[in-house]
């Protein structure tokens, strides 16, 4: 058995201001020390013994005389399982906007993610999700009309597009009477651009959707085509509030075309989820049935008060052994907070626990946010 001693001073120290405001720049910052013990040594990437971490964020922002403000936004890295000697940059967004437009460059979501609204797991909607590319992005807001485009200019390795820019996406939504409306657009990507990146889909796709409200429960239906996957996905999706419970049910009805891929299933998907919260109380129950797997996964809290909340959770899903959490959150008051969790995850495919995402194995960790 191991005896770990943490104090005060043995675990971090800070010196220097934490935040500054001056001009139209500011600084923000955060650090996390922790401890983590995983029987399978960190095969998953997790974190095996001690790691820790701190980043400087840094926002610049000015009102120019035409009406637009100039935003800069970017982040770096001054200690990642080092002492400090490496800078890296973490992220980076260059923005000009107006009350009705804006644009973004850098590190920003596509158009059609941006816009898109699904009706419950739909097989077909798989738009590309931005993760590290560069984004050259476009909004337009008027009339009750939000519309945007966007390109990607380079893949998260950092390699250009070969035309400059590539994969067009887009979309539009408006807000009408009690409806809601839009649609969303990507065109094909060449092969060679999705580097690194699984959120990012090469394939054209197609989607519209709708929502309204009314006597409490709202209601959204969406239609997707995934041309490139032969994939076509029409949902249903409600949810209904009722005291302190909200209840959320979908139905998906999938099309497979004789030039969908090997193994892929045109059955159905639907799930329902109920969720509880009231007072100090926090439960929710999710079962999905995605494509005859079935996957049901619980989670749920309880603030205890002074500053303490416990956490505990448990995840099935068919051909693979069950997996459960507890945790113990303690605020520590102005930005520091401790964290004491156990995740059992015996799946050599799932690194990320529960719905807050615990590591694998024994976790002890501090963090602090200036």
């Amino acid at each position: 058995m191991k005896n770990i001693l943490l104090t005060s001073t043995a675990l971090v120290a800070f010196a220097g201001a934490a935040f500054a405001d001056s001009n139209g720049v500011s600084f923000a910052g955060s650090a996390t020390l922790g401890y983590n013990e995983d029987s399978d040594d960190g095969a998953l990437g997790d974190n095996d013994g001690f790691y820790w971490d701190a980043n400087v964020a840094v926002t610049m922002s000015q009102e120019l005389d035409n009406g637009l403000t100039a935003t800069v936004v970017f982040d770096f890295d001054a200690a990642d399982h080092d002492t400090g000697s490496d800078l890296v940059a973490g992220g980076y967004l260059l923005s000009l906007t107006s009350d009705t437009a804006g644009l973004y460059f850098g590190d920003t979501s596509f158009a059609a993610e941006t816009i898109w609204s699904s009706a419950g797991d739909m097989e077909a909607d798989g738009f590309s999700e931005a993760d590290g590319e560069v984004v050259l992005r476009g909004d337009v807001m008027m009339a009750g009309v939000t519309a945007s485009l966007s390109y990607a200019v380079e893949d998260k390795n950092g390699v250009p597009a070969s035309d400059s820019v590539n994969q067009l996406s887009l979309g539009a939504s408006g807000t009408f009477g009690n409806f809601t409306v839009g649609a969303a657009y990507q065109e094909e990507a060449t092969d060679d651009f999705n580097a690194a990146n699984g959120d990012f889909t090469n394939g054209e796709i197609f989607g519209v959707f709708a929502s309204t409200t009314f006597s409490g429960a709202t209601v959204t239906v969406a239609y997707a085509d995934n041309t490139a996957a032969d994939i076509t996905s029409t949902g249903v999706k409600v949810s209904y509030p009722f005291g302190p419970v909200t209840a959320t049910a979908y139905y998906v009805m999938e099309e497979m075309g004789p030039a969908a891929a090997v193994g892929e299933s045109d059955e159905d998907n639907f799930g329902i989820k109920v969720a509880y919260e009231a007072g100090a109380i926090a439960v929710a129950l999710d079962y999905q049935d995605d494509q005859t797997v079935s996957k049901t996964a619980i989670d749920g809290s309880y603030d205890l008060g002074n500053g303490l909340t416990v956490f505990a959770g448990m995840y099935m899903e068919d051909g693979i052994e069950d997996e459960f959490y507890v945790a113990g959150s303690y605020d520590l008051g102005n930005g520091a907070s401790i964290l004491v969790a156990y995740a059992d995850a015996p799946n050599d495919t799932d690194d990320e626990v529960g719905a807050n995402e615990y590591q694998r194995g024994t976790t002890i960790e501090v963090g602090f946010t200036f």
